[in-house]
């Protein structure tokens, strides 16, 4: 059995990090069909290049797991709901695992290595959001400190939801 090589994202990887996307997504009844997911058609552009990081997970070459964060500014939609960041927050998303090889540490090993790139470029607070029935992932982000700021109801994309805002001081000592 191999372990996880977690690696920076590549431009090949565009077809898979869709299909994990979807594929994660609907294992947890949150995929919403026909909303446009322009940051995983432009990750470079999205997240490498403008300060932020994306990374996939490998097992036996196949990429089973990923997540990524980029620098929160006023006009997204985390800054609208939680308007008291600082400067220095980043955005924790696109986490994922491939519903057969959940429940390995895949999701904590990606998390915890885009927390530590963040810290090492200056981020002091990782924000995220997460749907109230994804129960796995709210339990991974509360065992890894995070703590729950708001839930607000989002209307549009066809039916309205819930989605639940956690927040994490980065700064040692926080």
């Amino acid at each position: 059995m191999s372990a996880l090589r977690v690696r920076r994202f590549e431009p090949a990887d565009t077809d898979r990090i869709r299909e994990l996307h979807e594929t994660a997504m609907r294992d947890v009844g949150a995929y919403v069909a026909d909303v446009p997911d322009e940051d995983l058609e432009t990750v470079t552009e999205t997240y490498l290049e403008s300060g932020g990081e994306f990374l996939v997970g490998e097992r036996e070459g196949r990429i089973v797991a990923m997540g990524a964060f980029r620098p929160v500014d006023g006009t997204d939609f985390v800054a609208q709901v939680l308007p008291d960041l600082p400067g220095s927050t980043v955005e924790l998303t696109r986490m994922r695992v491939d519903p057969d090889y959940q429940r390995r540490g895949y999701g904590r090993r990606i998390a915890t290595e885009l927390e530590r790139r963040a810290r090492e470029r200056g981020a002091t607070q990782i924000v995220l959001d997460t749907r109230p029935t994804q129960t796995a992932a709210r339990g991974l982000y509360e065992t890894l400190g995070y703590e729950e700021a708001a839930c607000e109801r989002i209307e549009g994309f066809g039916e309205p939801f819930e989605l639940v805002f956690y927040r994490k001081p980065l700064l040692d000592g926080e």
